[in-house]
């Protein structure tokens, strides 16, 4: 038996089906299909139980898995603590963050990183879920939070606060002052319901108007500058929109702050210091943006309905 079978169980133990443990692990169904088949034929033993609701671990594969996580574990810890013992400027670096973040901030300052540091090979995961950074599902982790992981070192970059906003065209058409709830609206869901302005979509709008709902705050953004209706948005993300408009009485400061995190072990790997002071800096230097101060509204727009944090 070598870890690379058990890397193929422990992928099918957490996913439970075929084509999910094989995305996890980047090959093609069969292959873990017949590698499965392979090393219970090997072992003599029967490891999961093949359901119509997918696969079950059977005693025998509980017992593997258990040790196959503990070795796992072993394994990334050695792994984390070589990679920050590295002193190297290049080779690969994992950053997760979100795609509203990419877009609208960081993509000013790729090419800079890449001018900087052309050794360092970075790969970018775009999603709001969470990353383990214990498990190397990323290096550096970018986020919005209220509550960063207690066990990550890193800082924070300034608070997001947020708005409601509504294009130009829009509230020329539809009226400005009108009540909130007479407006037309986008809205959220999927992975980002729970985020503070989904909340306050879901706590301030009436269900029935809210007409679009997307998981992405871009494509709220693109469809709110376009006059499709009106929406809650991170102020870095529509303030500088030349077409739109904060709704008078609705900007409010949160406990949201945007953290640059990494793992203890890897805060020392030169190529992950140099990541982690490099997008720490250029953050700092959006804090009025990220939270809202730097429009072209004035400095403390009026106090409306709070938002609540994630």
């Amino acid at each position: 038996m070598n870890w690379d079978d058990l890397r193929f169980v422990l992928a099918l133990s957490r996913a439970r089906g075929l084509h999910s443990a094989a995305r996890a692990l980047g090959v093609n169904a069969s292959s873990v299909y017949r590698r499965l088949e392979a090393l219970e034929t090997s072992m003599g033993v029967r490891l999961f139980e093949r359901l119509r609701t997918g696969y079950r671990l059977t005693d025998a594969g509980e017992e593997l898995t258990a040790a196959a996580s503990r070795m796992e574990l072993e394994a990334l810890v050695v792994e984390r603590r070589v990679l920050g013992a590295d002193v190297r400027l290049q080779g690969s670096m994992r950053l997760a963050t979100s795609e509203a973040l990419m877009i609208h901030v960081l993509a000013d300052h790729i090419q800079e990183f890449r001018a900087l540091y052309p050794d360092v090979h970075l790969d970018v995961a775009l999603s709001n879920r969470q990353v383990d950074l214990a498990r190397r599902d990323a290096d550096i982790v970018i986020r919005a939070t209220s509550a960063p992981s207690d066990h990550l070192v890193g800082r924070s970059v300034g608070h997001v606060n947020a708005a409601a906003y509504a294009s130009t065209a829009y509230l020329d058409a539809n009226g400005r002052g009108t009540p909130l709830a007479a407006y037309e609206w986008v809205g959220y869901h999927g992975a980002l319901e729970q985020h503070r302005q989904a909340r306050w979509t879901s706590d301030n709008i009436p269900d029935e108007q809210v007409k679009l709902r997307f998981d992405s705050i871009s494509a709220v953004l693109a469809v709110v500058a376009r006059g499709v209706g009106c929406g809650a948005l991170p102020c870095f993300v529509a303030d500088s929109h030349p077409g739109l408009e904060r709704l008078p009485g609705t900007y409010q400061e949160t406990d949201v702050q945007m953290w640059v995190l990494t793992h203890p072990d890897l805060r020392n790997s030169a190529r992950i210091s140099a990541g982690l002071q490099f997008f720490g800096s250029r953050l700092s230097a959006y804090r009025a943006k990220l939270e809202g101060t730097s429009s072209r509204l004035p400095k403390k727009a009026p106090r409306g309905r709070k938002f609540p944090s994630t």
